[in-house]
This record gives C-alpha cells, sequence and structure tokens, in this order.
C-alpha cells in the first residue's frame, strides 16, 4: 500500500523539502567556509605577486601571525560549541522553519558588515563576527535534522537526508572554487563576504515562500503524500512540542555515544583539511590563489557525487534486506572514516610530491561521503522524536575538532612551508578518524531507542512515581507514626 502511495503525483513536496534544506547548508557553508580562502587572498606574503597585485587594486591587505589567522579560523567553532545543545532545545519549542530563517538572516547580515568593520577594527573584529556566526549557523544542522525527521519516510531517509547532507560538500566546492576567482578579481576578497550573504538572502525568501517545518502545515502538499509520509512515521514520531527530554536516557546510551564520538573524529578529520589545506596547497604545493581555489575544491565535488551512489545503494540493499540498518550504518561509516584514516597516512609522507599528494587529497575526502549514511544520519534511525536534540548534542561536541584542528596546526606548523610539521598534522588527524571509527564499529547501532516513545516515558514516569509512592508507604508503616495509627 504505502510503496504504491510513492508513485505518480504524491512524488514532489518532501523531495522540494529536501532540495530547500540542501541549499540551506550550501548557503550556509559559503558563509561558513569561504575564511579559508579569503584569509589567504587578506594575507598576501609581502611583496609576492598576489601582495603586489591587491594593493595596485586598493584593496586592503594584512599581515597576520600564523597564530592569530588560527585564532580567526577557530572563532566560529566557540560559538557553534557554545549554541548547539540550546538551540536544539529551544527548536523542541518553537517553530523549526522561523527559527532557520532568523539564523540565517542574522549570519547573513554578520557576513555583509564583516569587510567595512575589519579594515576600521582589524583582526579582533572579525574573530568576534566569526565567533557569533558560529552562534547563529549552530541552529543550522538541529533545524534540519528536526523537519528532516517529520518529512523522511525510513525507506527513503539515506536518499533524502543524504542528499541534504550533501549541501555541505556543493557548498564547500563552490565556495573554495568562487572564493578564488571573487578574491583573485579586481574587487578582492571583500567580494565574497558580498556574494555568500546575498546567496543566504536568497535562500531566506524561497524558504518562507516553499519551505514548512512539517507536512501537517505546508501549503501544496497533496492529501496522499502528506498521508504516504504520516503512515511510515506513525510508530516512531509525535508532533508534540512538549516531551519531556529524556537526559538520562540519552546520555546513558552507548549508540549515542558511538555517534558523538564518531561525528567529533569526523569533524576534527574534516576541519583539519578544509581549514588547513588551502595553505598547505599554497605555501607546501605553490599553487597560486585561484588555482589554490580549484585544488581544494576538486575533493569535496568528488565527495559531492559519490553520495549520490553511496545512498542509493545504501537504501537499496537495506529495503532488499540484504544488510540490515544497523549493518548498513556500520559498514558506510567504517569506510569512510578508516578510509579516510589510512589515505591521511598516506598523505603525511607525500612531502611536495603535487600531483600524488592532490591525488590522495581528493580521495581521503570523497570517501568521506560514505558517513552521510553512517554516523550522520544515524540521530534520526535512534530516536526520530529527538533527532534535533540529538544533533544538537553530537554537534556541539563535534564542534570541538573545529575548534581543535586550528589551534592544533597553529602550535605544530611554525613553517608553513616545511613538510615534516605538516606530516606530524596529517599523522594526528588519522589517528583521530581511525579510532572514532573502531568506537562506532563496536558501540553502534540503528534500533529505534526505547525512550523515543512518549509512551514509554509515560510508562517509566508512571512506574517510578508508583516505586517512591509504595516506598514512602512502607517507610511510614515502619516508622513510629505507622504504628500509632
Amino acid at each position: 500500500m504505502l510503496e504504491s502511495c510513492t508513485r505518480g503525483k504524491i512524488r514532489g513536496v518532501r523531495y522540494l523539502q529536501s532540495l530547500l534544506l540542501f541549499l540551506c547548508l550550501f548557503a550556509a557553508y559559503l558563509l561558513r567556509v569561504s575564511i579559508s580562502v579569503a584569509i589567504v587572498a587578506m594575507t598576501p606574503v609581502k611583496n609576492s605577486t598576489d601582495f603586489i597585485v591587491e594593493v595596485h587594486n586598493h584593496i586592503p591587505v594584512f599581515q597576520w601571525s600564523q597564530h592569530t589567522k588560527s585564532l580567526i579560523l577557530s572563532a566560529f567553532f566557540w560559538g557553534y560549541l557554545i549554541m548547539n545543545l540550546p538551540a536544539a532545545m529551544i527548536g523542541r519549542r518553537y517553530n523549526n522553519q522561523i527559527l532557520l530563517a532568523i539564523s540565517m538572516t542574522l549570519t547573513v547580515a554578520l557576513s555583509l558588515v564583516t569587510p567595512t568593520l575589519l579594515v576600521a577594527l582589524d583582526w579582533p573584529v572579525l574573530v568576534l563576527i566569526r565567533f557569533f556566526q558560529g552562534i547563529t549557523q549552530a541552529f543550522t544542522m538541529p533545524m534540519i535534522h528536526g523537519i528532516s525527521a517529520k518529512w523522511s519516510p525510513p525507506n527513503e531517509r539515506g536518499r533524502l537526508v543524504g542528499f541534504v547532507l550533501g549541501g555541505i560538500q556543493f557548498g564547500t566546492v563552490i565556495t573554495l572554487v568562487g572564493s578564488g576567482f571573487l578574491a583573485g578579481s579586481r574587487c578582492g576578497w571583500p567580494a565574497i563576504y558580498y556574494v555568500s550573504g546575498a546567496i543566504g538572502m536568497i535562500w531566506v525568501i524561497l524558504w518562507l515562500s516553499l519551505g514548512s517545518e512539517s507536512p501537517e502545515t505546508h501549503r501544496f502538499i497533496t492529501s496522499a503524500e502528506k498521508n504516504y509520509i504520516q503512515a511510515s512515521l506513525t510508530q516512531t514520531i509525535t508532533n508534540q512540542k512538549n516531551l519531556i527530554t529524556p537526559w538520562k536516557e540519552i546520555f546513558s546510551s552507548m549508540p549515542v555515544w558511538a555517534v558523538t564520538i564518531s561525528h567529533a573524529g569526523h569533524n576534527c578529520g574534516f576541519w583539519l583539511l578544509l581549514s588547513e589545506m588551502p595553505t598547505f596547497i599554497s605555501s607546501v604545493l605553490k599553487f597560486d590563489i585561484k588555482s589554490d581555489g580549484i585544488v581544494s575544491a576538486l575533493p569535496y565535488l568528488a565527495m559531492w557525487l559519490c553520495q549520490f551512489p553511496v545512498t542509493y545503494i545504501a537504501d537499496i540493499l537495506n529495503k532488499k534486506n540484504v544488510t540490515s540498518l544497523t549493518t548498513s550504518r556500520k559498514i558506510w561509516n567504517t569506510v569512510g572514516m578508516s578510509g579516510g584514516a589510512i589515505g591521511l597516512m598516506f598523505l603525511a609522507y607525500m612531502g611536495e610530491n603535487a600531483n600524488a599528494a592532490i591525488t590522495l587529497y581528493i580521495i581521503v575526502v570523497a570517501i568521506g561521503c560514505c558517513t552521510n549514511v553512517g554516523f550522520n544520519i544515524n540521530h534520526l534511525d535512534l530516536a526520530p522524536n529527538y533527532a534535533g536534540i540529538l544533533m544538537g548534542i553530537t554537534n556541539a561536541v563535534a564542534s570541538i575538532g573545529g575548534v581543535l584542528a586550528p589551534m592544533v596546526v597553529g602550535l605544530i606548523v611554525h613553517d608553513q612551508s616545511s613538510v615534516e610539521e605538516w606530516r606530524i598534522v596529517f599523522s594526528l588527524g588519522a589517528a583521530v578518524l581511525f579510532f572514532s571509527s573502531i568506537f562506532y564499529l563496536l558501540f553502534g547501532s540503528a534500533k529505534v531507542q526505547p525512550w523515543n516513545d512518549p509512551i514509554n516515558q509515560e510508562a517509566d514516569f508512571r512506574e517510578s512515581l508508583q516505586l517512591k509512592t509504595d516506598y514512602g508507604a512502607a517507610s511510614y508503616a515502619s516508622s513510629g507514626f505507622g504504628k500509632l495509627a
């Protein structure tokens, strides 16, 4: 019955929602990632070709130390770390669609004022702007997971949510390529902030016009599609806004810890490559800024393209019962993370062999798409009712990786052209990825947890209340007052 409902006219609005959420991540990563290329353009080597061109075009340039640049790159993640869990808790109470629109609008506003304030106040204001953008973007992933949980039938989850998460890679590709060209244009690095801000505002308008928090509130959805989605989720999700969050059960759940550790390890490796590889490519492999953007983007283009067959194959194998959902999550997660760890170890010993290093860089990042049907979607498996909360928790912990990656690089790499110092960085990244992969393999699961069900929560509460009542009565009876009565 449900299978037949997926054909014909009811196909549409849930795919539109996935497209809009994909574009949300695309716009968010334009705003988030562009600093990786912009900072190279802002701080050209004195008297280099880039320095002379920018000064000639009256584009401001800065002479920041590696420590200052690492502080700027990590500032975003401090705000992101602080606000992720509070954002998820706010999302339990208020409309996720509106919260997502507000957070993007604030991020855009901060981007648009960056060039003016930076020229006037130098790097401390950029640290503050990145910190506050981290706070505003902390709403993105919890809201997207909360919305996706209401829009994605379990047998389509890999494709729908995997496609949404592909916005990260697509946004990264466009950012690294586009930022390189914008930075090399006559307008220079300020154009990066203006263009990404404009794209973010266009998304906000589209989202408020065509998006919705759930199928129940969408203006254009057909009854057939709405009924299909609701029927597929009837056993796992509720639209109640006042559910009590089972904090004790969440924090004592090993599958939740498996997702958290895996998420943190992946983020550490991902942001290490994303925030630092442009510098490595520029300083060690000697590519100019335009080539730097293109080369840095190739791995994320490969990752984005690879995720289509990976998510499709994963869903097909699950649907045909070739793999259970838990087995599927573990297999793909192991391929993505352990494969990435092996690639990083090889990358550490490539030295200045540019062709080999860039080929390995592409492979390491591209294979990471497998985690989109591993830990990255596991929140929706474990507890669809609390998917946003779980994402808030794991994303907050994972943000530590984004904070530490540039800081560790700043401590280790004193000479940006030193192959030996970069080797230490890549080896550490590989060790973190491998440990996280093994932890998930041992303790991960895709079974819906008992505490996801509000009925189970109520039963547990009544049982606990009854035990307390019985205990109180027994204590009273055994006391002197009980005997007197």
